[in-house]
């Protein structure tokens, strides 16, 4: 009896023609995200960090979209981060639509932004890393620009010019922030400062103290109202504020400038 044999694929010359496209493409793709853009891109992070502990950096995209300057998506999460003074425990990123000069950076130069893009994610400060925080200049100014207002004008007129804190402490509880400080008369002498208030979201892009009280020389300013909101900027959109045990987690996304 003649057993029927098994049918044999026929392989078209196009067919290996798209076989071989697809494994180029592949190394191409391999090539040009391992060996020149993801090196480029975690060097350009770290030249933009004071320091990091844990670096992961994940590039998602074809080869013919990056060849072009476009990433696709990019995932970013690092730890112990400290970013323009600013003392971060952890950052998990992923950002979209990322234009760069890829052309420079196959020939060794340094990656470049070239647009501006949006990015999202979620940051976690322990307290400590919150305190640390404090000591930054770009956090203090924050700070100082704040209380100005809700400063009565005679504790202004005798404070040293122009006002600076020292000693800063900060203690996160559930949906409650205390602040302490010393700011110094033009006689050098520490005037100590205690604001206390519940923090929240009032919408995407503004912060809400409620309840706030605040105590220059252990006595209270009556100046302003206890319920004020901080406008964070059109560019800033928060979906999630959480203070929590000793820890502050903010989740939300912004618009990264080149």
């Amino acid at each position: 009896m003649n057993k029927k044999l098994p049918e044999l694929h026929q392989t078209s010359d196009s067919d290996v023609a798209l076989q071989s496209q697809e494994q180029i493409s592949t190394k191409r793709k391999s090539r040009i995200v391992s060996r020149f853009l993801s090196p480029a891109l975690q060097f350009w992070l770290k030249s933009q960090l004071e320091q990091v502990e844990k670096l992961k950096v994940h590039i998602e995209g074809g080869d013919r979209q990056i060849i072009t300057g476009k990433i696709p998506q990019v995932s970013v999460a690092v730890s112990n981060v400290i970013f323009r003074g600013l003392h971060l425990t952890e950052v998990k990123l992923s950002a979209s639509g990322i234009r760069i000069n890829i052309g420079q950076i196959i020939k060794g130069k340094p990656l470049k932004i070239l647009e501006s893009f949006p990015i999202s994610g979620q940051i976690k400060l322990l307290e400590s890393d919150f305190n640390a925080s404090l000591r930054s200049p770009l956090l203090a100014e924050a700070i100082i620009e704040f209380l100005i207002p809700l400063l009565q004008p005679d504790i202004i007129a005798d404070l040293d010019q122009p006002i600076s804190l020292h000693d800063q402490k900060a203690e996160i509880s559930t949906g409650y922030l205390s602040f302490f400080a010393n700011i110094l008369s033009k006689s050098d002498a520490k005037i100590p400062l205690n604001l206390h208030t519940d923090f929240k979201l009032a919408s995407s892009c503004e912060l809400l103290l409620e309840n706030l009280n605040l105590q220059v020389s252990q006595k209270p300013s009556n100046c302003f109202s206890d319920n004020i909101k901080v406008d964070l900027g059109s560019d800033v959109e928060i979906h999630e504020l959480t203070l929590d045990s000793s820890q502050l987690i903010c989740g939300g996304s912004l618009i990264v400038n080149p």
